[in-house]
């Protein structure tokens, strides 16, 4: 049995395609198309992760130092 599943987000759009005669345990193929705009939103979003991992170390690195001030 042959069929397809779309799912659409706010970047992309993904078509699974699905061939239970083949293989019964998943996708035999996935077709990902971007939206426009979604690589500069893909860019935004790691810039952001990266800071936010920046900021989160140099808190750790804040609270350890005021730890050993308050011993």
């Amino acid at each position: 049995m042959k069929y397809q599943r779309v799912y659409e987000d706010e970047l992309t759009i993904e078509t699974w395609s699905f061939d239970t005669d083949k293989f019964r345990n998943g996708p035999i193929s996935v077709d990902i198309k971007y939206k426009a705009g979604a690589e500069k939103k893909i860019k935004q979003l790691a810039k952001e992760a990266k800071q936010e991992k920046k900021t989160a170390r140099q808190m750790k690195k804040i609270n350890e130092r005021n730890k050993w001030k308050l011993d």
